[in-house]
């Protein structure tokens, strides 16, 4: 079994819910919603990568059927990976206000995943150690999300 069917069967959704195409396309229209930067012939082979990453992640989960896009808004809804009480969770992403950014100031320049998490934190309304308990897989999808505003 390829990686692919083990997260979607893992994650109680069938393989490809949303063809790729499709997924493609809200990716492209969340990005232009929310005014990201998603033509990467600009960009170095870092910001390339870096970007690619955050984007196969979101299809991914958009083929999956885990993700909805609503103009600005993204719906995710979290994996069976995750713990009882968080798998099938609906996280709303909004457009982070000024509360957002101040609120990575509460941690030391070097702890940048607790500033990233505190961020997260904002965007979608949880709290902290929210995600300390979501599976890895789902973590990551939120950090990435944040990257995208972050670095906008």
């Amino acid at each position: 079994m390829n990686e692919e069917n083990e997260n979607n069967e893992g994650a109680g959704l069938p393989k490809n819910k949303i063809d790729k195409e499709t997924a493609e396309k809200e990716f492209i229209r969340y990005c232009d919603s929310n005014e990201f930067d998603h033509d990467t012939s600009g960009m170095n082979d870092e910001e390339k990568e870096s970007f690619d990453d955050i984007k196969q992640r979101f299809l991914k989960a958009c083929m999956a059927g885990r993700v909805v896009v609503d103009g600005m808004l993204l719906k995710y809804t979290v994996s069976n990976f995750s713990p009882e009480g968080f798998k099938g969770d609906v996280l709303t992403f909004k457009r982070p206000a000024g509360y957002a950014f101040t609120a990575m100031d509460d941690f030391k320049e070097r702890e940048n995943v607790h500033k990233l998490t505190a961020f997260m934190s904002a965007l979608v309304g949880k709290d902290l150690k929210y995600f300390a308990k979501i599976d890895s897989s789902d973590w990551k999808f939120v950090s990435s999300i944040a990257q995208l505003f972050l670095s906008s």
